[in-house]
């Protein structure tokens, strides 16, 4: 194995993706704007004000700038009302939600957020000068699911949507416990704190990284094409499934784009991504009836195994930041340029022709 190699690539893929990442600046303020939307409505429904908790990228590490909305970032929460679908029906409660986010925004103008138009499943707050948008799921309890099942809105399909998205952060988070743990005893050590005292998002694992470099490749690709384009939750799903907890960034990114096609199930000429905490759920019930995205998906998936393999195959660092520009973007190879600038500058030509093996138990 080339240490030298090795070392740049996860450097440069870590450096460039790292670069999708919300500012922290920008996630405080977010995490202010939710917490005050959270308190204003259980205080606007004293009774039934229930919970709100992040889910999706924001809940996974995963957030990423979004190139088809001017490099947003997503914030995805749920507000769970305590009600029950005897109480209340699925349209009344998007409608109500909706009703308390416009008072929220007329009575708290400090915080510069802006209500849009209704969507499918959620209600959209848009900052009036950062770059994101919190979209909140209106949801009841759904006992018979445990805990955290959830009954949600969606105007487009059934009356209520089954989903248990801290579930699913749960089942997530325990795919990648091992390498997480790893990084984050050796951060613990070098803070000489507690590891039981890091908050989660004090390391990103190899999987998290390649989640955020995939749905950066998929945004670029679909860039034309965005109704086809395959969803997060997808992408999350398959490369949680693919993933094994063993090498360096580039080892682990190209081994999950390899075997992420391999967990597209087919069943009676149908597609199947099971939820794998509720695998009656299909993650790709919006292919049936559109052939044409399942299509783009595996196309995807191919110009991805391409072009993550072509930054490995470069011959030089130079060679290495053209190629990611070209999978990721030239923010990417920007954030990776700067960060080579002061340790590789004098071996900018050094050779990277070996590849590297799996079962390298470092993390990068």
């Amino acid at each position: 194995m080339n240490a030298d190699r090795d070392d740049q690539l996860s450097q440069v893929l870590g450096a460039g993706i790292e670069s999708f990442d919300i500012p922290e600046d920008q996630f405080k303020i977010a995490e202010d704007a939710y917490q005050a939307i959270s308190d204003y409505l259980r205080s606007y429904w004293p009774s039934t004000g229930g919970a709100m908790y992040p889910q999706g990228s924001m809940k996974l590490g995963t957030v990423t700038a979004l190139i088809h909305r001017n490099d947003e970032y997503d914030l995805d929460v749920v507000y769970r009302r305590d009600l029950d679908m005897s109480q209340i029906a699925s349209a009344t409660l998007k409608a109500d939600l909706g009703d308390a986010l416009d008072h929220f925004a007329n009575e708290c103008p400090q915080l510069e957020l802006k209500l849009d138009d209704e969507g499918r499943r959620c209600w959209t707050f848009v900052h009036d000068t950062l770059p994101f948008h919190l979209d909140i799921l209106p949801a009841i309890p759904r006992p018979d699911a445990g805990p955290n099942g959830i009954w949600a809105t969606d105007t487009e399909g059934p009356e209520w949507h089954p989903s248990a998205p801290l579930d699913y952060a749960n089942w997530f988070f325990g795919v990648l416990d091992d390498e997480w743990r790893a990084g984050a005893a050796w951060i613990a050590e070098h803070r000489q704190m507690a590891i039981d005292r890091l908050p989660r998002n004090a390391f990103k694992t190899t999987l998290q990284r390649t989640v955020q470099a995939l749905k950066r490749h998929r945004d670029f690709y679909f860039i034309g094409d965005p109704a086809n384009r395959p969803s997060s939750i997808i992408i999350t799903t398959l490369a949680a499934l693919s993933y094994e907890p063993a090498g360096d960034l580039f080892t682990v990114l190209c081994h999950i784009v390899g075997q992420m096609p391999d967990h597209v199930e087919s069943r009676f000429g149908r597609h199947v991504i099971a939820n794998p905490v509720a695998p009656a759920e299909n993650f790709a019930d919006r292919w049936i009836g559109h052939p044409i995205r399942a299509q783009r998906f595996f196309q995807w998936i191919e110009a991805a195994q391409r072009d993550f393999t072509a930054i490995g195959d470069a011959q030089n660092i130079d060679e290495v930041l053209r190629r990611t520009e070209f999978a990721l973007g030239t923010r990417a190879a920007d954030a990776a340029r700067q960060e080579l600038a002061t340790g590789t500058s004098s071996t900018r030509t050094t050779m990277v022709t070996t590849r590297v093996p799996a079962g390298n138990d470092r993390f990068a």
